[in-house]
């Protein structure tokens, strides 16, 4: 039993695929490094070091003999947080590199459906959070946002904030992965931010805090309330970072 451990990187994913194509004992697992639920006593670890030839040649690899559609996919299914995504990887691409490009026709393999599925979840997730994502504004100076989504999105989020607040400077922060996308009115990239900083942020109040929370108050139909409708449409998991749900228990 031979499990590759690989840095959490896309190129580190990437590489450790290449070492697994040409290995005589293929890994029977892939984990990322940080990865909790890595059975590090189960079998042979072989740490795998990020290697941009092999990144590239797998990357390409995969836009040549499949397309670019499957290679988005794929990355789609890194920012996942499904525990098995390294390995659903690396078994989607035994098949696609035999198949081809009708490889997104054959929902009936496994593998096939599995990174069809993460797929349309992160991309849902992606959307909720356009809308979900509430903005406090600090000091004057920036809006600010914590947010704490199931897969790794943060990136996935840029142009459409970029879009809505191009005159704006502004920081998406994910708690949960210390990290935030930072954007300075021209162009943003991902920094890593602390949950400290959070602490000091999230009890800034600005006058449209107040504002917003006094509308959604007001408009609310005590009578129509439907607490379980809401979870649904919008989980409660989420509510905390949300101005006009963050009151509630």
């Amino acid at each position: 039993m031979k499990l590759f451990i690989y840095d959490n990187t896309f190129e580190g994913l990437l590489t450790a695929i290449y070492d697994g194509f040409y290995s005589k004992e293929p890994p029977t697992s892939i984990y990322g490094i940080n990865d909790t639920n890595t059975p590090l006593l189960l079998g042979e670890i072989v740490e795998i070091i990020t290697n941009n030839y092999k990144f590239k040649k797998v990357k390409s690899a995969i836009i040549s003999k499949v397309d670019f559609f499957a290679l988005k996919k794929l990355y789609m299914v890194f920012l996942s947080n499904d525990k098995d995504k390294a390995m659903v990887i690396f078994k989607y691409l035994k098949i696609a590199f035999k198949i081809g490009p009708d490889i997104h026709s054959f929902l009936n393999i496994t593998e096939v459906r599995l990174v069809d599925d993460i797929n349309k979840r992160v991309s849902s997730e992606c959307h909720r959070f356009h809308g979900f994502i509430r903005f406090n504004y600090i000091d004057e100076k920036f809006l600010y946002s914590s947010i704490e989504p199931d897969n790794d999105i943060l990136e996935l989020l840029g142009d459409h904030f970029k879009d809505r607040f191009s005159k704006e400077y502004f920081i998406i922060h994910d708690v949960s992965r210390e990290k935030a996308l930072f954007y300075n009115g021209f162009s943003y990239e991902i920094i890593h931010m602390d949950k400290e900083t959070y602490e000091k942020l999230k009890s800034h109040n600005d006058e449209y805090f107040d504002l917003w929370k006094t509308y959604f108050k007001a408009t609310t139909i005590e009578e129509r309330k439907n607490l379980k409708l809401q979870s649904r449409m919008m989980p409660k998991r989420y509510w905390k970072h949300i101005l006009e749900t963050s009151s509630f228990n």
